[in-house]
């Protein structure tokens, strides 16, 4: 290995492993605008209320967006940062930076959309747990089924030579009965 040389398979897996591929091909499939979710939080917490200043950045960069009626084809959520196409975030700061009659509308939007994630998440998880409650009744009843057969497999497993003697005493006491 010298100093002009690299190799090739060694500088793929560190760029892969630093997210610079995945951020590439973002980038060419044509989101090249990024900016982080707390900065984005950070530029208009100040005109939030109370109850929307307790959300997480991400959840309200999704708020957000929805509210002002913004195309999840125009955006991407990454583990940290959102990728916009060409022009979408100047559009968003735009909208925000508006007076303020039209800001309270948004900001009503957004606690609504909030409220039925919120709504939409109880819903989902009353399913799983219901879903998850049936199958641990039906997981209860197969156990209780292998016991069961264990069970009698065991007790027949002891019982069966008398049970062969019971039917040998029989058949030898028919076939004695029947010549007489």
């Amino acid at each position: 290995m010298s100093s002009s040389q690299f190799e090739g398979g060694k500088v793929l897996n560190q760029l892969t492993s630093l997210g610079m591929v995945t951020a590439l091909e973002l980038m060419q499939a044509g989101f090249p605008s990024r900016v982080a979710f707390k900065e984005l939080y950070d530029m208009y917490s100040s005109k939030l209320p109370q109850k929307l200043k307790s959300l997480h950045p991400r959840m309200f960069c999704s708020a957000l967006f929805r509210a002002i009626g913004m195309s999840p084809n125009d955006y991407r959520f990454g583990v940290t940062k959102i990728f916009f196409r060409p022009g979408k975030f100047a559009e968003v700061d735009l909208l925000m930076k508006t007076e303020s009659t039209h800001l309270s509308d948004m900001i009503a939007k957004v606690e609504k959309w909030v409220l039925r994630q919120c709504w939409r998440r109880l819903q989902y998880a009353i399913l799983a747990y219901n879903k998850w409650r049936k199958i641990a009744a039906w997981r209860t009843n197969c156990i209780i089924n292998i016991q069961k057969n264990i069970k009698m497999w065991n007790t027949r497993k002891i019982y069966q030579p008398r049970i062969k003697g019971i039917r040998t005493i029989k058949d030898s006491m028919s076939k004695h009965f029947d010549y007489d």
